[in-house]
């Protein structure tokens, strides 16, 4: 998904399983995303809702603290 990858998205899926539920989730929301995106008639389209944005964008987040968290633990 080239509009939402991301250094936090490599970070996540390089350090998290993803057979985590969060993950899966969040891989999930990414696949969404691209299809909707991938269907608009135009870079104008409105054709993802802010709410979904808002899920993907917190979830990301919550998995980058996580990932970097685990990440540092796993260096000491």
């Amino acid at each position: 998904m080239k509009q939402t990858k991301s250094g936090k998205s490599d970070v996540i899926l390089r350090t998290l399983s993803p057979y985590d539920s969060k993950v899966q989730r969040y891989l999930s929301l990414s696949k969404q995303i691209e299809q909707l995106m991938n269907n608009a008639e135009d870079e104008n389209d409105a054709c993802i809702s802010i709410e979904l944005v808002a899920e993907f964008c917190v979830l990301q987040e919550e998995l980058y603290q996580e990932a970097l968290k685990k990440h540092k633990e796993e260096a000491n």
